[in-house]
């Protein structure tokens, strides 16, 4: 009960504070007067205009993606059975910043003059997406064996493919232009400030397909805990649903990297936390981890928004520093399972 509440008072904080600091009270007056006055006259205030075509999609936004990048990090530890697991380990965030990285100094858009504009604004994140999924293709092709997709190669085919897309991103912003270069610092930082209503919508309507995807396998993350041994006598298709699994947190992970940048962290605590006090059993800890992850970006985002107004913080630096401390913490309040019990 109490995510629920904390997750809809931080979404409150996130509509209602910022640089510009909007009253719901006046809110209420504006809507009442052009209710039943001048029915121009409220689109035209200034907190209306904020809070219906900036805050409001942004809040969307942010809930949406940080519930997908907790999903996807709890599945993610679920299927490589390891609590350390982040869905970056298999060179998703990786793959799509160096694409990210090619489109802003190599191929802009700007170079291609049979862009249509509305192409334009969304050639970064087209590039980043399909940039993510071809890396995981590449990770999936070096982990694959006759049993089907092996852990440990898929981890060691991951760093492989992160230090590779590290390497294409090193190369590019040496020889980008001040501007791309910019452009490229702040996107690999992460930032929900390009948020709007079209945006919103296609989050919107690919979180239903991913968390029904998600949350359908919950039954066999379970089984999967056991080992894949245990989990195939118990007569589940540990191979094909390794491979779904996969595919479903690639797909969750790339879509918010492309909208958004990248933005660490969410995976990795969100889901730690959420198995610290709800338990194992993913019933439970994935929807948890979607409520928590929503929580915590959203929290992030209002931060980002208000210590430094009306400058704002990229998303992915208030992310680092919540949860790196964070995370150390449950380590050290851990370290004796890790250490084993010594």
């Amino acid at each position: 009960m109490w995510p629920k509440l904390l997750d809809h008072y931080s979404m409150y904080l996130s509509l209602t504070r910022g640089s510009l600091d909007i009253h719901t009270g006046r809110l209420l007056v504006d809507y009442m007067q052009g209710l039943f006055g001048d029915a121009s006259g409220i689109s035209n205030t200034t907190h209306w205009y904020v809070f219906t075509q900036l805050r409001l999609p942004r809040v969307i936004m942010t809930s949406l993606i940080g519930a997908l990048l907790a999903t996807a990090g709890c599945t993610m530890q679920g299927l490589v059975r390891n609590p350390l697991a982040d869905p970056g380990l298999i060179g998703i965030s990786g793959g799509a910043a160096a694409a990210a990285a090619v489109s802003m100094a190599v191929m802009p858009a700007s170079a291609f003059s049979f862009i249509p504009p509305a192409m334009a604004s969304l050639w970064v994140g087209v590039w980043a997406f399909f940039g993510a999924l071809a890396a995981v293709l590449l990770v999936l092709k070096f982990s694959k064996s006759p049993q089907g997709v092996s852990v440990a190669a898929l981890i060691l085919a991951g760093v492989a493919i992160n230090a590779f897309t590290g390497t294409i991103i090193g190369a590019v912003s040496y020889v980008a232009s001040d501007d791309a270069l910019r452009q490229i610092s702040y996107w690999t930082m992460g930032s929900l400030a390009g948020a709007n209503w079209n945006k919103a919508i296609i989050v919107s309507i690919t979180c239903v397909a991913a968390f029904i995807g998600l949350f359908r396998m919950q039954n066999a993350l379970n089984l999967l805990a056991l080992g894949e041994g245990e989990a195939a006598y118990m007569g589940l298709d540990v191979k094909r649903y390794k491979k779904r699994m996969l595919w479903l947190v690639t797909f969750c992970v790339a879509l918010a990297t492309a909208l958004c940048g990248i933005i660490g962290f969410v995976g990795l605590v969100v889901p730690h936390i959420c198995r610290t006090l709800f338990g194992v059993n993913h019933r439970i800890l994935l929807p948890a981890s979607a409520l928590v992850g929503a929580l915590l970006l959203s929290a992030a985002d209002t931060l980002s928004r208000s210590v430094f107004s009306p400058m704002e913080i990229p998303i992915g630096i208030v992310t680092s520093a919540i949860g790196a401390p964070f995370f150390l913490y449950l380590l050290w309040q851990q370290k004796g399972v890790f250490s084993g019990g010594q």
